[in-house]
């Protein structure tokens, strides 16, 4: 069969646009998310992902790990529906360990009771720290 030359070339750039639409955007049964992130705010981590399809979708249960195996839940946000950004906030006191790295993920649930787990992301806390001396921690308690 003959191909014209540019065809090769384009063939190649589509497989290229899908490959990096593919990297943005992951589907979770009826939930496409893309833009999963987190970051370090002073003694707390947000995560943020958006989602652009959710169909049945009850809401994302946001999970922590320590060492990136084991996780444990930490909150749950309802479905807000489609297009919808979400943001969870997570101040809780394992967070105020400078410097660690913490591994979260999502857990999609949908309205039949199935779910599925999204990819993780790794966050390191950071956490400006003011040196005590026993006379200044001694004031606090006067």
């Amino acid at each position: 069969m003959f191909y014209p030359t540019n065809y090769f070339r384009s063939v190649k750039k589509f497989k290229i646009i899908i490959g990096l639409l593919v990297l943005m955007s992951s589907s979770f049964g009826n939930a496409t998310i893309s833009g999963f992130n987190g970051y370090a705010d002073q003694a707390r981590i947000i995560i943020q992902w958006n989602t652009s399809v959710e169909q049945g979708v009850v809401g994302f249960e946001v999970q922590r790990s320590t060492d990136g195996h084991t996780f444990i839940e930490i909150g749950f946000l309802h479905a807000q529906g489609q297009g919808s950004g979400y943001t969870f906030i997570d101040d809780s006191i394992i967070a105020k360990v400078s410097g660690r790295d913490y591994y979260y993920r999502l857990k999609v649930r949908d309205m039949e009771g199935n779910s599925q787990i999204s990819d993780v992301i790794t966050v390191q806390s950071s956490l400006e720290v003011v040196p005590r001396t026993w006379g200044s921690l001694k004031a606090l308690f006067k």
